[in-house]
């Protein structure tokens, strides 16, 4: 019988790291220390954001204690090893899940650029022995696989948690108190960045619910700008919106969602500016006394919604309590799912529809 999680208290969290890409390399260094010289050479992007520009051996990344990364896995062997050396070869590489599940108190997966088809696969492991885990955006393809995620961790006792970096982002927050200048907001603009599927619509979702929060009633989408060419085929299928392995196309170019209290929002997925140096967001809010514009929130603002979210988890490692409400991370995926809905049918989807 699983035994519920009650937190760990205030003793270092062994943490399991699965999916070694440029998340896994961006989030490690909040969490255990690196190598900074070979951290350049096996992911010198993340490097670059977070070194030093006159020393390239001190790293300005925010550092949150109280993590330990004991190990690590890639679908590629290799990158696993390679992660496991730049962070001076504390974590173990481990050519499978299962054995990723040994020994630790949580697992942490990362998700740069993928639609979150094999979320699922990688949480039952460590859902099943009762062991919380944190997945990276987007939380799931579909509602279906975010409810199987949130039952699967219910049933044995334990807790998952998942959030973006733009949800968490502390410039978008100060954007929001300048809502007074021009209240009532009545219309919210997201610049997202398109091309990039889900993982990067996602973004703009999170953007918006950054600063107007849950309460979607409807979605209407259109669009049919094409993911990447060079990106697998599982994340670059916009023919169907069904993958025979279950992985979503998302041409979601135009996001319209319209809130409950009468607030609507519109996320801008043009494939404008798809990966530049920088993966710039902007937002934009409207009424009739006038309108304000954020600057420009990238990679070096990410920074900071990045401990926000590892501190996040932290806490809800420490004391066995959600620091994420269930309910909020079903409403952002039925979001996904309307809009995707909405593309097929021409029409507004309500929530409802979805959530049903």
């Amino acid at each position: 019988m699983t035994m519920a999680f009650k937190g760990v208290g205030n003793r270092k969290i062994r943490l399991a790291l699965l999916r070694c890409d440029t998340h896994g390399y961006w989030y490690g260094p909040f969490m255990e220390k690196c190598d900074p010289m070979i951290f350049l050479r096996n992911n010198p992007v993340c490097h670059y954001y977070f070194a030093d520009m006159r020393d390239p051996n001190q790293l300005h990344s925010p550092h949150v204690p109280g993590f330990e990364i004991v190990r690590c896995w890639d679908a590629d062997y290799r990158q696993a090893q390679d992660f496991s050396e730049t962070f001076r070869g504390k974590p173990k590489p481990c050519r499978t899940i299962r054995e990723a599940t040994e020994g630790v108190d949580a697992a942490f997966v990362a998700d740069c650029s993928g639609d979150g088809h094999d979320h699922v696969k990688l949480a039952t492991p460590f859902l099943k022995k009762g062991i919380p885990v944190f997945m990276d955006k987007p939380f799931a393809p579909t509602y279906r696989e975010c409810c199987k995620m949130i039952d699967l961790a219910k049933a044995n006792k334990t807790i998952i948690m998942s959030a973006s970096l733009l949800e968490h982002n502390p410039t978008l927050k100060l954007f929001r108190k300048r809502f007074a200048e021009i209240d009532p907001v009545t219309l919210v603009v997201a610049k997202g960045v398109g091309g990039a599927g889900l993982a990067g619509v996602i973004h703009g979702i999170a953007l918006i619910r950054n600063l107007l929060g849950d309460g979607v009633e409807w979605v209407q989408a259109m669009g049919t700008t094409p993911l990447l060419p060079d990106l697998p085929p599982e994340l670059n299928s916009t023919k169907s919106t069904v993958v025979e392995n279950g992985a979503m196309a998302a041409p979601m170019t135009y996001l319209n969602l319209h809130y409950k209290n009468g607030q609507e929002a519109l996320v801008l997925n043009t494939d404008l500016d798809t990966f530049p140096e920088r993966c710039d967001f902007f937002a934009s809010a409207y009424s009739r006394g006038g309108a304000i514009h954020s600057p420009a929130i990238g990679d070096p603002e990410f920074l900071a919604g990045g401990e926000i979210i590892v501190k996040l988890f932290r806490q809800m490692m420490r004391t066995g309590k959600p620091t994420v409400s269930t309910d909020s991370l079903k409403e952002k995926i039925a979001i996904v799912e309307a809009g995707r809905k909405s593309v097929k049918l021409g029409r507004p989807v309500y929530l409802k529809e979805i959530m049903k």
